[in-house]
């Protein structure tokens, strides 16, 4: 798929996001996916998610039109002979206190983005929806896509 179909897409898929986000009492922000070669199968989006609302919110998953499927992980570490061994485990949940935030961040909690049909570049922007409860309601945000730099 060529750029300027991306950027339609992307447009698109915005249109729609603003409505959704109206009911429910989120903000997003300072998101970004990381940019991959082409030899890569996975992605991964990070953000900082603002509960506004006087509830808990419960974040319960995301998708991306550009991956296969999308699932919360966490990074785990675990010494092995004195040496720290990275890894990962999935999360069903992450739950957002009322007036609170929870930031999915590398080497942290984050989105994977898992079976790319796309692989992001520095500076594409990527739609990635993300699914709370309660009441299953969505909220899409574009995306930058960067190069795992950190700040």
């Amino acid at each position: 798929m060529d750029k300027s179909r991306r950027l339609l897409l992307a447009a698109l898929l915005l249109s729609q996001a603003a409505y959704a986000a109206d009911s429910l009492p989120v903000k997003i922000s300072d998101g970004w996916v990381r940019a991959v070669p082409s030899s890569v199968t996975d992605s991964a989006a990070f953000m900082r998610i603002e509960n506004t609302g006087d509830t808990p919110l419960r974040l319960t998953g995301g998708k991306c039109a550009i991956a296969g499927m999308g699932m919360l992980m966490k990074t785990t570490r675990q010494l092995v002979q004195g040496v720290e061994v990275l890894g990962m485990a999935s999360l069903d949940f992450i739950d957002i206190p009322p007036h609170s935030e929870h930031v999915l961040k590398p080497g942290g909690d984050h989105l994977m983005l898992m079976n790319l049909t796309l692989h992001p570049h520095p500076g594409d922007m990527v739609s990635v929806t993300l699914e709370f409860d309660p009441g299953h309601q969505t909220v899409t945000v574009d995306m930058p896509a960067r190069i795992d730099v950190e700040k």
